[in-house]
């Protein structure tokens, strides 16, 4: 049985696990490695502390996910397809590792989040 999200440790996990499918991808692979070329011993801690904000009510994340989405946006263009292809590996990994409220929550976030990130890019575009 399957047991929740309910520590960093297993944010990290999940963070983990999510970017060896992601960087694998074939639809979404390229931004992370040829776009951004993400350093994933930077990003992770980074990443991390967001997610542990958003599930765990941490406090640790000061960063500003929109604009770094929108300067990825004006790197390579990210489309609706590069979002869901984002969410349904989100929710894979997800549902490989963990089942409960925290992991259900993961879930629903990453969904309204794809959605603003979108909105707020589209606002960015010339």
């Amino acid at each position: 049985m399957l047991s929740d999200i309910t520590s960093r440790k297993d944010i990290e996990l999940l963070l983990t696990k999510f970017y060896e499918r992601a960087f694998a991808d074939d639809a979404i692979g390229y931004i992370f490695t040829e776009v951004t070329h993400l350093d994933l011993n930077v990003h992770l801690p980074v990443i991390a502390n967001f997610w542990e904000d958003m599930l765990l009510g941490s406090h640790n994340y000061n960063g500003n996910p929109v604009k770094i989405h929108q300067h990825i946006d004006k790197l390579t263009e990210l489309n609706e397809q590069h979002f869901n292809r984002w969410l349904m590996l989100w929710q894979v990994t997800i549902d490989e590792y963990f089942a409960g409220e925290k992991a259900t929550e993961a879930k629903q976030r990453a969904g309204n989040i794809a959605q603003i990130m979108l909105v707020k890019i589209a606002q960015n575009r010339p």
